[in-house]
């Protein structure tokens, strides 16, 4: 009440914002017709109409400015989220990438290992093959073996060796495939002649009952 300065009652008093202050700009005290008063404060509407103008325009550019403002936020952040997705999949992409690298590398390394164990397991099998017999030797058995890629092979062994030298020999041939079994021509038999934990030492030539002369096919078990 000390701001409005009020004398009397009935006291109204007028305040419209002006300069961005809520100033008072009419006041109505003591007792007044009706008619009076509402002709009255038409008057003081007409007279700060300006005021009320620029005051609701400035209200209206403040909301404006703020729904501008939520939006660019808005957009800001959408783009932000799309661009931070953006990065995660090609950081997912590349750690794809990195992961499949990695596995054909390992790939590689592991195929390269086994095929120097390959060349070492031959060049130690092949020191633990038997020389071959003489042809005019009366206990031998003459093999004929025929290798996948159409080579043949010829080689004597005496008949109570073990079929393991067989499967040694086959294995050290620059063309054998690393993989592979031995089949009889007819009647077709597989030739058990590869040392296994369950079977560490294969039966003999004679035990198996291969005669005088036998042709033999090597067959890719990884074709």
């Amino acid at each position: 009440s000390q701001a409005l300065r009020e004398n009397t009652y009935p006291f109204l008093a007028v305040i419209v914002l002006r300069d961005n202050q809520m100033t008072v700009v009419a006041r109505l005290e003591g007792p007044t017709d009706p008619d009076v008063l509402i002709r009255r404060l038409r008057l003081i509407m007409n007279d700060n109409e300006a005021s009320l103008i620029a005051a609701r325009l400035e209200r209206q550019e403040r909301s404006m400015t703020q729904t501008i403002r939520q939006q660019q936020d808005e957009a800001y952040k959408e783009s932000l989220k799309a661009d931070q997705e953006k990065e995660r999949r090609r950081r997912e992409e590349q750690e794809v990438k990195a992961q499949q690298e990695r596995e054909e590398r390992n790939k590689l390394l592991e195929e390269q290992k086994r095929k120097e164990d390959i060349k070492r397991q031959k060049i130690d099998l092949a020191s633990q093959i038997p020389e071959e017999p003489p042809l005019e030797h009366p206990n031998t058995i003459r093999l004929m073996i025929k290798l996948p890629a159409g080579t043949r092979l010829e080689r004597r062994f005496r008949r109570e060796e073990s079929l393991k030298f067989l499967h040694y020999f086959v294995f050290c041939h620059p063309e054998s495939p690393d993989c592979f079994q031995i089949v009889t021509n007819f009647p077709r038999r597989v030739v058990p002649c590869e040392p296994t934990e369950n079977n560490p030492e294969p039966p003999s030539f004679i035990d198996f009952g291969f005669g005088k002369s036998e042709m033999l096919f090597v067959q890719d078990l990884e074709a």
